[in-house]
């Protein structure tokens, strides 16, 4: 009985560390799991039957290797949004009926619209198609200083996203060749921006 509660505090501290997502395989955590494997090995033989099953169960509870307890997911951060760049129009309206309500321009440094525009500031990747941007918006009409805020980007492809802003909107929009767009977006030569 002595040797079994010797598991129990070596195991209690493993699965704590692997509840928190900390690695388990630390050199103080090694030392007691070996510790404990020789108490399972070695010191059976004035247990009862229960006793050597129920250590040889918790000794297989504790994880093997440092790949055993996952990992925690880290944020990368990325120079840009996988995104083309130019005009992105409304999910809901056709490239040919864009209107300066629905479209945006989704320039090197940022995305805007007629009238405000929001410099990427910073862009981590936080899954495989989603992005949290922090962004600094401003009315292009107003000298009013911008206002830093964050928004969470999903991409589908490289040619749609979802934007959803902490201050709760949400945006839909898909690429629209310039070509498809109305006859005033088409003239306009955006290559200093998108290139």
């Amino acid at each position: 009985m002595k040797n079994a509660r010797s598991l129990v505090v070596p195991l209690l501290l493993t699965a704590g560390l692997a509840a928190c997502g900390q690695n388990a395989a630390t050199a103080e955590n090694t030392a007691a799991t070996e510790g404990a494997a020789e108490a399972v090995s070695g010191g059976t033989a004035g247990m009862t039957a229960a006793e050597t099953s129920t250590a040889s169960a918790n000794q297989a509870a504790v994880p093997a290797t440092p790949e055993a307890v996952p990992a925690k997911a880290q944020a990368a951060t990325v120079a840009a949004l996988p995104l083309k760049r130019g005009y992105y129009v409304e999910s809901d309206t056709p490239c040919g009926q864009a209107s300066n309500a629905t479209t945006t321009l989704l320039r090197r440094e940022g995305i805007g619209g007629a009238r405000d525009f929001c410099e990427f500031k910073k862009i981590e990747q936080t899954g495989p198609n989603t992005y949290r941007v922090t962004e600094a918006c401003g009315d292009l009409q107003d000298n009013a200083p911008p206002e830093t805020s964050t928004s969470i980007y999903t991409i589908t492809g490289d040619t749609a996203f979802t934007a959803k802003s902490e201050h709760g909107w949400e945006r839909s929009a898909r690429y629209c060749a310039q070509s498809t767009m109305p006859p005033d977006w088409r003239a306009n030569d955006i290559s200093d921006v998108t290139g």
